[in-house]
């Protein structure tokens, strides 16, 4: 009878562990650090593990492209100004950075590097999509049409061009 005690102590302590655990893992997947996005998509990545060194470029970019897909805003824009400091006149990292300000409150900040960003690349469709996306989100609609427009115009069947149309439309 005590070895059926026993196991049954074992049982109800390993249930319980595992209740503790997943309601851990569904917290903490509803209540991360960073805000709930659902109007725009993230940045295409690379699913790689990021390194606790990470020191070139390649790996840099794709440590903070997963961070921004899995909404740790804070991390990719870390990683994003890094990556600035080593190529100050790469117009993506600015883009991406943008909008990684963005979706953490830093709005004005964010309108900062997506403008940088268009400046240092006028054909970079997706900085001028996240551009046109941020002004409108803080209300400023008639240069965020303008971004937006501009975005379409440069290639208005792609993906970007696509949602920039259905952002005016809107």
């Amino acid at each position: 009878m005590d070895d059926e005690k026993r196991r049954s102590a074992g049982f109800v302590a390993v249930a319980a562990l595992i209740a503790v655990g997943i309601f851990i893992w569904v917290r903490n997947g509803l209540t991360g650090e960073d805000a709930d996005i659902t109007s725009y998509r993230a940045p295409a990545s690379t699913p790689v593990s990021s390194a606790p060194q990470i020191e070139d470029r390649r790996s840099l970019a794709v440590a903070a492209e997963n961070h921004f897909t899995a909404r740790r805003f804070t991390a990719a824009i870390e990683l994003y100004r890094k990556m600035a400091e080593l190529d100050p006149k790469d117009a993506a990292v600015y883009s991406d950075l943008g909008l990684a300000l963005h979706y953490t409150g830093q709005s004005e900040q964010a309108v900062e590097a997506l403008k940088k960003a268009t400046v240092l690349d006028p054909k970079l469709q997706r900085a001028w999509l996240s551009y046109g996306f941020v002004l409108l989100s803080l209300g400023r609609d008639a240069p965020a049409r303008t971004a937006l427009n501009r975005a379409v115009a440069l290639d208005p069947s792609s993906a970007q061009g696509v949602e920039a149309k259905s952002m005016l439309n809107r």
